[in-house]
């Protein structure tokens, strides 16, 4: 299993961009938004309603890059005197809260040709790895391991001590915050990805969103990073947020490294008359009912597979606490083992989703199945285990009842006997 699913949540994302003229010209340009998309198993994004009002403007184009990246392009805007552009982008989300659970001996060595490895270890803008100072940083760091996994956790430890966090008005680059030991998530993101390149792990950037908590409005986008082993794919590390080999479900992105219809953004307003209207965005992030998401009950099955699978795991575990394992031990490991296949579905049914359907389907309703049968186990362990230990107690006063009424009646015949024998003699 590469990773374990904690949490899912299905929700809708709305992203709104407002781009307004505040002088008495005429103003053209040109707006390119970047999507959400669905370039990991970590988040799915339905993009199902685009709006555009309040200008003129040709036909929207959709562009593509090298990097997998999405965007929307409006060409041809003309901004009136004090009018007002705005855009609406709205998403179905199915996204994934997921733990990394990397086994070192399990992560093969790097293809050093592969294209893959050649793009993701090359310095960038803001992302100098061929910097001798980032070099020696970054050797120093790692002080001659060669796990890459233990390399990146040593660079991620290292970048969350040296900076400090500090909101930038431009992007510094990663020489710049290695060298002034502050930044924001860019900082963050840019030096981690930037160490891990010089000592040959491919990194990159990830650029989006991300939400304190459900229902939260936001003005402002994201950003953090990915390093990626052999045998796992691209794991995630959120330096400003204290995550490392892990992701929560509301990190959406919607740029994975270098992007090349904007920079590392959530939109890019390009005027062309020399005179700067006014912009801003909000991204809300709201939950609705699992069976909006699709109609192939597909969202409603993986959530309750999730949370029959946690149920499950509280059952084994607070068997343990009385004893279960020790009772019964064979039935216990036999739950752990279905646990186990349980999650490895859930993740192959994550994984998949977009790519077969079908086989994403087969996965969820045999993970469902699974920990529906897991539980009515777990909590009959527990039970078992409880009437055990009533038993017990139970079982020890029965004997004790017996033996005191042995007692009695043996008690009682002596009294007799003696009474007997006495009245003999009278």
């Amino acid at each position: 299993m590469k990773y374990e699913v904690k949490n899912v949540f299905v929700g809708e994302l709305k992203h709104t961009i407002q781009i307004t003229n505040p002088t008495n010209n005429r103003i053209a340009g040109k707006l390119v938004v970047p999507l959400v998309k669905n370039d990991t198993a970590r988040h799915y994004a339905i993009l199902c309603n685009i709006t555009a009002v309040g200008s003129a403007f040709n036909e929207r184009l959709f562009l593509n890059d090298s990097s997998g990246n999405v965007y929307v392009c409006w060409d041809g805007i003309i901004l009136q005197p004090r009018g007002t552009f705005i855009v609406e982008l709205d998403y179905y989300v199915l996204a994934f809260s997921v733990n990394y659970l990397v086994n070192s001996s399990l992560v093969e060595g790097y293809d050093t040709n592969s294209e893959l490895y050649l793009k993701y270890t090359q310095p960038e803008k803001l992302i100098e790895s061929d910097n001798k100072k980032i070099v020696e940083v970054a050797r120093n760091i790692t002080n001659g391991e060669s796990d890459p996994h233990k390399m990146a956790l040593l660079i991620y430890s290292f970048v969350t001590k040296h900076l400090k966090y500090e909101i930038q008005d431009a992007e510094m680059g990663a020489l710049w915050a290695l060298e002034n030991g502050v930044g924001d998530c860019s900082e963050h993101s840019y030096l981690f990805v930037a160490l891990c390149r010089a000592v040959g792990i491919p990194a990159r950037i990830q650029a989006g969103f991300a939400f304190h908590h459900v229902g939260e409005v936001i003005e402002d986008g994201h950003m953090w990073a990915e390093y990626y082993l052999e045998n796992y794919g691209w794991i995630p590390v959120d330096a400003t947020w204290q995550l490392f080999d892990s992701i929560d479900y509301r990190h959406l992105s919607s740029i994975q490294s270098i992007p090349e219809a904007t920079p590392y953004t959530n939109y890019v307003f390009n005027n062309t008359v020399g005179m700067q209207p006014k912009d801003k965005q909000n991204v809300r992030f709201k939950p609705i009912s699992p069976t909006e998401f699709s109609g192939n009950q597909f969202a409603e099955k993986i959530v309750t597979a999730v949370q029959k699978t946690r149920q499950v795991e509280l059952g084994v575990f607070l068997g343990k606490i009385f004893g279960t394992n020790l009772i019964f031990s064979s039935e216990t490991q036999r739950l752990v083992q279905e646990i186990l296949e349980s999650k490895i579905h859930i993740q192959n049914a994550a994984n998949c989703w977009e790519e077969s359907p079908k086989i994403a389907q087969s996965n969820v309703a045999y993970a469902l199945e699974r920990a529906e049968r897991a539980l009515k186990d777990a909590w009959m362990l527990i039970v078992k285990t409880f009437a055990l230990y009533m038993g017990i107690p139970l079982a020890l006063v029965l004997i004790s009842l017996i033996f005191l009424r042995n007692r009695f009646r043996k008690k009682l015949f002596e009294d007799v006997g003696t009474s007997n024998i006495a009245s003999m003699f009278m």
